[in-house]
């Protein structure tokens, strides 16, 4: 199976994996023709990309690092979670004069209700389970079928990118349970922020709108720490997750030392170590998956690493950027090829997909070729770069 985006799929192919939705609802099943108006309504949902059925490449399936079932229940979850909490909010808002830091105290009991609910706490122990039994991490978030995702989507991709992050660390299984629910959660306080100020772009805010949404860091950290279920640990994340290394971030401008991320006591008033992989998790995916609200669009890998690299050091922790980059292949399985570069030079040109990574080295993966470069579909041929040099490839995005 070959990932192309929406805009590339044409009329006569035909679907490779069913599209099933959070909900468990099958909106698409394989073997389908994906039609002009599949195509528009899988856009309207938020997907980017489908992956599509080719001759010869039916032996390559993206592996997910967290599997499918698990991925839909947490996303149930943080849907179910989000909807209550913005609910109840507003409607304590409505009723209330007070500033939003007294209505959250108010009413803690009722929102603790919603906050990190049942659901997504089974979830999470799967996930942190599932991840901690690979033998080896290699993290592919465009194998995660996402929809338009609402204020606590992104928390998805970022708790992943975090927990496969903390195990490249050896993190315990209870500091992966405490870093997992940061990460679910890190974005909790955006929900108490006025829908005036979510529906603008943050590139827009003027400096007292700025510092109105910037309190969401605050906002989030009241609500996990008045909540006794909830590790301080966990809570901190939502408070220091936009602090940077040089001490330039908020809300309280502390400084980071770009460490490894592990239990050390004579670190004092320093930013979480749990925060610190959360930024980077946050940043990365915010790269890969675009933030149109801050003025970001979607990158490919390369790109999306290279401007973590550039934040490494003086904003994020450069220690846990270079543990990302030895999780993240550049070339993901199933993603769509070009030969840029062959030693056999009749190939230049030619498409292809990327079929098995190679742990050891991600930046050489076996990959098969089934097209030439006028679009010719050709018997597929299998190459190990790791065994053949010379070749440069580029992704089809």
């Amino acid at each position: 199976m070959v990932r192309y985006t929406i805009d590339q799929v044409r009329e006569d192919m035909v679907l490779g994996e069913s599209i099933v939705l959070p909900s468990g609802e099958l909106l698409l099943a394989a073997g389908y023709r994906v039609k002009a108006r599949y195509r528009e309504r899988l856009k309207q949902l938020g997907f980017r990309n489908v992956l599509i059925d080719v001759e010869g490449t039916e032996s390559v399936t993206p592996n997910d690092v967290v599997s499918e079932a698990a991925q839909r229940e947490m996303s149930q979850s943080i849907d179910s979670s989000s909807k209550e909490l913005s609910n109840a909010i507003e409607h304590f808002r409505i009723k209330s004069t007070d500033k939003i830091k007294e209505i959250l105290k108010e009413n803690k009991q009722y929102l603790n209700k919603f906050i990190m609910n049942n659901g997504m706490a089974k979830a999470l122990d799967k996930f942190v389970e599932e991840i901690m039994s690979q033998s080896s991490i290699v993290l592919n978030l465009s194998a995660m079928q996402q929809t338009q995702p609402s204020l606590l989507g992104h928390a998805l991709n970022v708790t992943i990118t975090s927990l496969c992050i903390g195990k490249k660390y050896k993190l315990s299984y209870e500091e992966m349970k405490q870093l997992g629910i940061g990460a679910l959660n890190y974005e909790l306080g955006l929900i108490a922020l006025p829908k005036e100020l979510l529906e603008k772009k943050v590139t827009e805010y003027n400096s007292e709108e700025l510092k109105a949404y910037q309190q969401h860091t605050v906002y989030g950290f009241l609500m996990l720490s008045q909540n006794h279920a909830i590790p301080s640990t966990s809570a901190a994340v939502a408070l220091q997750h936009h602090e940077r290394q040089n001490g330039t971030g908020y809300p309280q401008g502390i400084k980071g030392d770009n460490r490894p991320p592990l239990k050390d006591f004579s670190r004092q008033n320093m930013i979480h170590r749990f925060a610190e992989i959360v930024a980077v998790a946050d940043c990365y995916d915010s790269y890969v998956s675009g933030r149109p609200r801050e003025g970001i669009e979607p990158c490919d890998i390369k790109t999306s690493l290279r401007n973590i690299i550039q934040m490494g050091g003086n904003l994020l922790n450069a220690d846990i950027i270079k543990t990302l980059t030895t999780i993240v292949p550049l070339y993901p399985v199933g993603a769509r090829i070009k030969i840029v570069n062959a030693p056999t030079p009749q190939l230049i040109g030619y498409y292809g997909v990327v079929a098995r990574d190679n742990p050891e080295n991600l930046e050489n993966p076996q990959i098969i070729i089934y097209e030439t470069k006028n679009r010719q579909k050709i018997k597929p041929i299998l190459i190990d770069m790791a065994k053949h040099k010379g070749f440069t490839l580029e992704l089809v995005i």
